[in-house]
């Protein structure tokens, strides 16, 4: 199987117009499927099974922190956390390390903490499309799905606003695949940082009612973490709030025009957005294409290959959350469906922290985007709508709409 030739070119721009046909050919004929990785010639594994994503997600010998990756991976460049602070970050982290941060944080992620964000999420929503009229030609992704997740991120952190356009543009950067942005990803990176620990330092100074605060107060009063845990705990969550929520708003809206009939249940029903919908819209397509590297801390065997240490391994959350060995009619939304756990949010340790946030802000901000406008459509042929190039997310340059 790891030597199988694929009938199409991975990560081209063919693939990103539509890579569900790629994934589906993978799925069936190469599961465990090693590829070398064009930036940096890279050796890796994609793996595209529901029951193998499931084994390596859950399995604690396949490490997320990039120092465990193989030597052409550290030569690469491919690398977004070596030698900084986001280093120590919680998706980057392993046990026990990464026990006592995600504890300390989770806390302000509960269902119930994250329920008294309603408040802030209503205001936010009605206030990003209170001029917006029928008739009207709007971008949904610049002017609602990036600014609903980042205002109210940057609320419930205490960030000030006016520095909320200039950390959109360097989480773009950071997740770029476009060659010509490399030289820029570094300054990006280092905003990012330097803003997070500048956050943390005001917030210790002047401490409010914010998770910042929260989280400065849970690392003080416990003392658990170090500085640069709670610092690196404030970046993700400024990078998390500005870029996948954006991208799961844009790709439900999109979903939910490429089906009819299923948008006429949401304007029906707005209700089920709350109950399955939400779910299966984060099933369908999920912001999130392929989990972070996984390395394997020692060789391991997945179905007939063997998966050497520190050989990165790329779970494509996309193919599985369309497997049809465990999704009846997998590539059809239904927003009544029921059953099966989908891993658009994760799973294992590295499950999302922030999962009750996305789920709260995307169910307000889409049942009041319909509510207003259940006539929604497209603003241009379905075939333009272009993905940006970008291996591990789900991610849409814009979706012009008719109100």
């Amino acid at each position: 199987m790891s030597n199988t030739v694929v009938p199409f070119e991975l990560f081209s721009p063919d693939y990103f117009r539509d890579p569900y046909p790629a994934l589906d050919w993978l799925r069936a004929n190469a599961p465990v499927h090693r590829y070398v990785f064009p930036i940096g010639d890279v050796p890796m594994w994609v793996v595209t099974r529901y029951d193998d994503a499931m084994t390596i997600l859950g399995d604690t010998r396949f490490s997320t922190a990039e120092w465990r990756g193989s030597a052409e991976f550290q030569a690469s460049g491919l690398s977004v956390s070596a030698g900084t602070v986001l280093s120590q970050t919680v998706p980057s982290l392993d046990p026990p390390q990464h026990t006592k941060v995600r504890r300390c944080a989770m806390s302000a992620f509960t269902p119930r903490s994250v329920e008294r964000w309603r408040e802030d999420i209503r205001r936010i929503v009605d206030e990003t499309i209170e001029n917006w009229a029928p008739g009207q030609e709007r971008d949904l992704v610049a002017e609602f799905a990036a600014l609903i997740p980042s205002q109210v991120i940057s609320t419930r952190l205490g960030f000030t606003l006016e520095r909320r356009e200039q950390l959109a543009g360097d989480v773009d950067l950071l997740i770029s695949t476009d060659p010509a942005d490399f030289p820029r990803i570094p300054a990006a990176r280092e905003r990012i940082i330097a803003y997070g620990r500048e956050l943390v330092a005001l917030k210790r100074a002047e401490p409010g009612d914010d998770l910042t605060s929260a989280f400065i107060r849970a690392a003080d009063e416990e003392g658990r973490i170090t500085q640069d845990e709670l610092d690196a705990m404030v970046i993700i969550m400024i990078i998390a709030g500005v870029g996948t929520t954006k991208m799961f708003l844009t790709n439900a809206v999109l979903a939910l025009l490429d089906h009819p009939d299923q948008l006429k249940l949401v304007v029906d029903d707005p209700a089920i957005l709350a109950g399955t919908g939400i779910e299966e819209l984060l099933r369908y397509e999920s912001p999130v294409a392929s989990t972070p590297w996984r390395f394997p801390t020692e060789d391991v065997r997945i179905r007939d290959q063997v998966i050497a240490a520190g050989e990165p391994v790329m779970v494509m959350v996309a193919a599985a959350n369309r497997d049809p060995g465990v999704f009846d009619d997998p590539h059809r939304l239904d927003l009544t469906r029921t059953g099966v756990r989908h891993l658009g949010l994760g799973h294992g340790i590295h499950n999302c922290l922030g999962a009750a946030a996305a789920r709260l802000i995307s169910e307000m901000a889409l049942t009041t985007l319909v509510g207003r406008f259940p006539g929604l459509r497209l603003a241009i042929p379905r075939e333009e709508v272009r993905r940006h190039e970008v291996w591990a997310l789900n991610d849409y340059r814009a979706l012009p709409v008719i109100l």
